[in-house]
């Protein structure tokens, strides 16, 4: 019933926007500029349309659309012009008192005599910063080649990894070829770094996204992958190999087919990866026990996955799809860790804790589009359902053992083994309307989407021979979820500037089953997320942006589970299922300068603010981790990046220095008031060689960091790759070493409730690789569609052991 409520509200605003434009004038002129390379949106390009007798000007908005209004009937001629890229013209525009769009959209190809300090001579940039997005050509850089979108997308400027994946503070919503991965922490890493980098065009980072975009993400990452670009077959083969402390390999196919109507397309990656991680750690128990624990794990992964899809165009207006796409990942673990604890008045005891583990994910997803163009002038409707699966089963063996002093066993070994599957299904419904006028630009739509999470978490214990179940870390629990969504933008251009509003409702209906204790609690709340965006664009050469977002971060579906998880004899996790979603208020202001200078200056305000905390259990030397709601908390981001041409533009450098500063406000006795200024920098530099070579240097640093009850070190890194293409451009081979100098880990302290701990983790990082890439067939097959589903953030919150 909630459902049919929304749909008939969605109708009568549609309704209103119909009658509010019905009389409108027939004589205009629209289309849409962007650039040849990226695809992406030209603003503030200048627009000249020329009759006999007069001459209009416009400048482009923000997403590269132009429009003429109340134009006298005739013949004109059109031209656009925009610094750093090649005038365009078309003759012979007729207009006869009827709306009149250009055929299609408008591309600009760079000029390389105008251009200074954009791209180098020959190539696209690398990394291309605007007001609206930041976007990264992958197949420009000798880094990428062999590697994994995951490493790619942590190389845009201002992308972090804290929790999952953030941009200038804020979590983001990860889509590909704009439909959701539904998936974060070490999930979205596992996924990304299953993708090969071969098989990505171009990553896309938006800062403030519209009301569109459910209300849970504060930037959207899409990352859409290679397709081709005119009628015909094509087809691409890559085969890589690569080495660290382990050997590694790769290999993927893709084809894309089309005809006039009908699009097919499928593709097939295999990755094969084992690295190391070690990890240290020294605590001091309320300043009286010390427990110091070095433990080693390799992991073995071997990814799989997979796409297919299908656009068939059922007339010239009209346009269905289906796409299917998927991972099957197995990994298996090695882990071996050393403990020992002492204490005044106790001879030092040790322990060893062996664990041989096997995990498996699987998460296959489909999406059903419908596409309708309404008329000429714009009108659109679209619908999109998704069903999407995303189980994994954890098996772990573990054994622990116990020694005293002189290392002789002196307790009885304790065997454990764990079998935690985890089920997850989300089913979604969205529909998308727009409707240009000459009021404004309206977009409208509702969503309703249904989630249901199954953890059950199984622990048994060897005793006498047999394998019994421990209660004590055994637990089943349910987690369901209903969201429902309507939102409404505006757009219009006023002079100079481009502005959006918009608004966004959701109403949310949760329920938490725990199945072993019978427990059940149900929560029901409704929210409205306004947002606002307005860009001045005082020239061609700089523009100034201001946007504000209320956002909401629901907790993750794990955490919600209030069972103690265990991780180790001294280490466990619990959830909490009393959590409340965290409403945030995001502001920033922006400024280009020639396509050369951004800045960025980001203000967030969190209320009950999700931290995560650790406190000792109530037995033993143990420590619990978990979550509890905070008051407040405030974030800020400052950011300036500079695109620097030198030896002729065939070296392009782009810096990025930058400062953020964290704080929760907690009146508990948590020890979460950590805080201090960080300075961060990047630089990545592309340098054009001769006999078609190409060498890229990247390099990154962190300063100290504090926030909360965490003390950060600085940590820093260098990248470097050396790429070549033959054979008439149509075989690249790449060859690159990741962090060269074997720095990049993690160093911190951790002081909260009588724990006092350092920790250093040191994840394997530096590897050679080694890649060949081949096209095969037709290199201009019409690129597929892209396009959104309706799953923007729900798997987003799952998270993986």
């Amino acid at each position: 019933m909630k459902s049919i409520k929304i749909a008939k509200t969605i109708l009568v605003l549609l309704s209103g926007i119909q009658l509010a434009t019905a009389q409108e004038r027939k004589t205009e002129l629209y289309g849409q500029v962007g650039d040849s390379l990226t695809k992406g949106a030209l603003p503030n390009a200048t627009v000249i349309l020329k009759g006999k007798d007069t001459t209009f000007h416009s400048l482009s908005s923000v997403k590269g659309s132009f429009h003429f209004k109340d134009l006298p009937t005739g013949t004109y001629t059109l031209s656009v012009v925009y610094i750093g890229y090649k005038p365009y013209t078309k003759n012979e525009i007729v207009i006869d008192g009827s709306k009149t769009a250009i055929p299609a959209d408008i591309y600009l190809a760079l000029d390389q005599q105008q251009l200074k300090g954009v791209s180098v001579a020959g190539a696209k940039p690398f990394i291309v910063q605007r007001l609206d997005k930041v976007v990264l050509n992958v197949a420009e850089s000798p880094i990428a080649a062999g590697g994994n979108a995951y490493d790619v997308v942590l190389r845009a400027p201002g992308v972090a990894e804290k929790d999952g994946l953030q941009f200038r503070g804020k979590k983001v919503i990860v889509l590909v070829d704009g439909r959701n991965t539904n998936l974060t922490g070490d999930n979205i890493k596992e996924y990304l770094s299953a993708m090969p980098s071969n098989g990505v065009e171009r990553i896309e980072v938006i800062p403030n996204p519209s009301a569109k975009y459910d209300a849970a993400g504060g930037a959207v990452i899409n990352i859409i992958t290679a397709k081709n670009k005119k009628l015909g077959t094509n087809g691409v083969v890559t085969l890589g190999v690569g080495a660290g402390t382990y050997a590694r390999y790769n290999a993927g196919a893709s084809i894309n087919y089309r005809n006039n109507k009908l699009n097919l397309y499928g593709g097939y990656d295999y990755l094969h990866a084992q690295s190391y991680m070690d990890n240290t750690s020294n605590r001091l128990m309320e300043n009286i026990t010390k427990i110091n624990e070095d433990e080693h794990e390799v992991r073995t992964r071997n990814n799989h996955t997979f796409k297919a899809g299908m656009d068939y165009d059922i007339n010239s207006k009209n346009t269905f799809g289906i796409f299917l796409r998927g991972m099957y990942n197995t990994r298996d673990r090695d882990d071996m860790n050393h403990t020992d604890q002492r204490g005044p008045g106790t001879e030092p005891s040790y322990s060893t804790v062996a664990t041989d583990g096997h995990a498996t994910f699987y998460n296959p997803a489909v999406n059903i589009y419908y596409k309708s163009m309404l008329d000429s002038t714009g009108k659109m409707l679209i619908v999109n359902a998704d069903y999407l699966r995303y189980d994994k089963t954890i098996n772990d063996d573990i054994l622990t053992r116990y020694f005293n002093s002189e290392m002789i066993e002196q307790y009885p070994s304790l065997a454990l083994r764990n079998n935690s599957p985890t089920n997850n299904t989300i089913k979604s419904v969205t529909v998308d309307y727009v409707h240009p006028s000459k009021l404004a630009r309206f977009e409208a739509g509702l969503k309703v989407n249904f989630n249901t999470i199954d953890n059950d978490i199984i622990w048994q214990q060897q005793a006498v021979g047999k394998w019994l179940t421990d209660s004590a870390k055994t637990n089943h629990f349910i987690y369901k979820e209903n969201i429902n969504a309507l939102y409404l933008n505006a757009s219009r251009t006023f002079g100079k500037f481009e502005t959006q509003a918009g608004i966004r409702a959701e109403q949310t209906n949760t329920e938490g089953i725990s199945v072993t204790t019978g427990q059940t609690d149900k929560n029901s709340y409704l929210n409205f997320f306004p947002s606002l965006s307005v860009q001045f664009n005082q020239s061609e050469k700089q523009q100034f942006g201001f946007s504000y977002q209320e956002k909401i971060d629901r907790p993750k579906f794990d955490i919600l589970n209030p069972f103690i998880i265990y991780r180790s004899q001294y280490s466990y996790f619990q959830g909490n299922p009393y959590l409340s979603p965290s409403i945030s208020h995001n502001f920033e202001l922006s400024y280009a300068y020639n396509n050369q200078w951004m800045a960025a200056f980001t203000y967030q305000h969190h209320q009950k603010v999700v931290a995560d905390i650790f406190k000792k259990a109530a037995s033993g030397d143990a420590v619990i981790s978990t979550f509890e709601n905070v008051s407040s908390g405030d974030y800020v981001d400052g950011n300036v990046t500079y695109s620097l041409p030198l030896l002729h533009n065939k070296w392009t450098s782009i810096n990025t220095l930058g400062g953020f500063y964290a704080k929760y406000n907690s009146t508990s006795d948590l020890q979460l008031n950590s805080a201090q200024v960080t300075g961060y920098f990047s630089s990545n530099n592309i340098i054009q060689l001769p006999q078609s070579f190409k060498l890229e240097v990247n390099g990154r640093y962190y300063s100290a960091q504090a926030f909360g009850m965490y003390h950060f070190d600085p940590s820093y890194a260098v990248d470097m790759g050396l790429s070549k293409t033959m054979l008439k451009k149509t075989a690249t081979v790449s060859l690159s070493v990741s962090d060269i100098f074997n720095t990049f880990q993690s160093k911190y302290s951790i002081l909260s409730s009588g724990l006092n701990m350092a920790n250093v983790a040191k994840a394997e990082s530096r590897f050679v690789k080694l890649q060949l890439t081949y096209k095969l067939g037709n290199k201009n097959v019409k690129a597929s569609t892209i396009r959104s589903s309706s799953i923007e953030t729900e798997k987003q919150r799952i998270e993986s052991n």
